[in-house]
């Protein structure tokens, strides 16, 4: 699955909730603003999640996970640290609540929030669980699409070593954020660099050292941090 670095969480803790917040049954979650815009800084999703006491029941905890769906592309859970963490409530809390905002939202994407829910007993028992999910984020765009196109070799002035000029391009139609252009030598990773971001229909040549080779591969956005129409076209293999 793809692995999203871009995404910033603000989190805004509120233990008590009003009485008009209550949702159908003891746990319920809603997306509460939606935010798009050509640039990513303005593209983001707040999420509200609140829980209720059940008979038996002195803590509570909930945790978010964020599940993208690109076009072309099943709907995946994006992994980040921070969505991993459990939130506690106080103990005696009958009523609990979290509100998540995700910032830096992928153009293209449709977001949704699947929330977890667990009631603990005074011994620190899980007494029950839920799952919830979220009404969908929409962000409008188009999806880029990354490629190498080349990779030309040369000797390095000093050092025994080699320069290799690794070309890309990006041939989609939407703008691609942060990625990085990998070199790898006869199978061994020899040097890699971060590109900030790259514009449709734009394309450029980043210079990676390495030793002699035999063979080659450079791969562009090994980490898949950028969500792409095609997945399956991001590295360039080649005898030297």
């Amino acid at each position: 699955m793809r692995t999203r670095t871009a995404c910033a969480l603000v989190f805004a803790l509120v233990l008590l909730l009003p009485a008009a917040a209550r949702a159908d049954g003891p746990a319920s979650v809603h997306l509460t603003r939606c935010k798009t815009g050509p640039d990513p800084s303005e593209r983001t999703a707040t999420y509200k999640a609140w829980m209720r006491a059940v008979p038996g029941s002195v803590r509570m905890a909930l945790r978010f996970r964020l599940v993208a769906h690109y076009p072309g592309h099943h709907p995946e859970v994006v992994a980040d640290s921070k969505l991993r963490v459990w939130h506690y409530s106080h103990h005696e809390v009958t009523r609990y609540g979290y509100r998540q905002t995700i910032k830096h939202l992928a153009a293209a994407g449709t977001y949704r929030t699947v929330v977890r829910f667990r009631w603990y007993d005074a011994n620190g028992q899980v007494i029950r669980r839920a799952k919830r999910v979220s009404g969908a984020c929409v962000q409008k765009g188009q999806l880029p699409n990354l490629v190498i196109t080349g990779v030309q070799i040369s000797r390095a002035p000093v050092g025994g070593n080699y320069v290799y000029g690794v070309s890309y391009a990006n041939i989609g139609r939407g703008e691609a954020g942060s990625f990085s252009v990998a070199l790898f030598v006869d199978g061994a990773l020899a040097d890699s660099r971060e590109i900030s971001g790259l514009g449709p229909g734009e394309g450029s040549t980043v210079y990676l050292n390495g030793p002699a080779c035999r063979r080659l591969r450079a791969v562009i956005d090994r980490e898949n941090a950028v969500p792409e129409t095609n997945e399956r076209d991001n590295s360039y293999k080649a005898a030297c």
